[in-house]
């Protein structure tokens, strides 16, 4: 009577099992770039637009506004900085409130250029903060 061993039977297994893993752990990393990129752009919409409160005419606001956002976009360093420039927008918008909006496309980030592998949401990260105007010009 012939007897069938084990001796394998693991190296088969994880065989099937590793690619499941390793996309998993890529996943983790390219989705927590995403995501830690989207709360940079809103957290510097946030501070845009809560600077903006300090200016006294429209022109203050927006400079105000922009300088502020960019700073903080500055702060995260190689995160934002490898993808391409954000586009910073503050002014007056269609209710008379003021607001701040910034798009950063993140498909220029180092990361991204594996996520082909991956389903991905929309390349380009937007947020928009509405603050009230004061109610004077």
């Amino acid at each position: 009577m012939v007897r069938l061993g084990n001796k394998g039977a693991a190296a088969i297994e994880f065989a099937l099992i590793a690619p499941a893993l390793i996309m998993l752990m890529f996943a983790i990393l390219v989705y927590s770039t995403y995501f830690a990129t989207y709360i940079g752009v809103r957290q510097a919409a946030a501070e845009g637009a809560r600077a903006a409160l300090a200016g006294l005419s429209t022109s203050e606001r927006t400079t105000l506004a922009t300088a502020r956002a960019q700073q903080v976009l500055d702060q995260y360093g190689l995160m934002l900085s490898a993808g391409s420039q954000p586009d910073i927008r503050a002014g007056v918008g269609a209710s008379g409130s003021f607001e701040v909006k910034i798009s950063y496309d993140i498909s220029g980030s180092p990361i991204m250029r594996y996520g082909a592998l991956l389903p991905l949401p929309n390349t380009t990260i937007t947020s928009s903060v509405i603050v009230g105007n004061g109610s004077y010009s």
